[in-house]
């Protein structure tokens, strides 16, 4: 019976983040996007905590994402990833968020730099990646903001890619 309860489990929890909302595909219409689920192993990824960031997200109540990834190229955006992340506690939300906000050099290297920053009733940090030598590199930044109980993650990179540009598609993600 107690695997009938975690299969039931694992349904509902996909379930509830297919229907989590992300940035609209119309936002960037020169770029295409593919949508997906995003487990506590992809983020875990993100910032090279493996299985003890993934106790954490436990912690934490993690409960699921959503994301869609743009790609392509147009004059100023190549690439941006949008996710709406569950938690079943606002506590739990914010917590992921200054555990995001403290750790810029994990998610992009030495030198990257996060802010604070607010967006539509929503608060977190904005982060600028550190550049780094190669003559092809174009720049990366990140927000990642909570309202209650959800996360925003929204990451743009590209070479017309500034704060500014990213705060303004920012506006636009749920």
């Amino acid at each position: 019976m107690p695997l009938a309860l975690a299969v039931a489990a694992s349904v509902s929890l996909l379930a509830g983040a297919a229907t989590l909302p992300v940035l609209d595909a119309a936002a960037l219409p020169r770029l295409s996007a593919t949508t997906h689920a995003v487990a506590a192993r992809d983020l875990a990824s993100d910032v090279a905590g493996g299985t003890r960031f993934e106790r954490l997200l436990r912690t934490w109540g993690y409960s699921g994402g959503r994301e869609r990834d743009f790609q392509g190229e147009s004059p100023r955006i190549d690439r941006v990833v949008s996710r709406t992340l569950a938690f079943e506690r606002a506590s739990g939300a914010h917590a992921y968020v200054e555990y995001v906000g403290t750790h810029a050099a994990a998610l992009y290297g030495a030198g990257s730099s996060a802010r604070p920053v607010t967006s539509r009733g929503r608060s977190g940090y904005l982060f600028e990646a550190a550049s780094c030598a190669c003559h092809r590199a174009t720049p990366t930044v990140l927000a990642v903001l909570t309202r209650g109980t959800r996360v925003t993650w929204l990451e743009a990179n590209g070479g017309g890619v500034t704060p500014a540009v990213e705060l303004a598609l920012l506006a636009r993600a749920p």
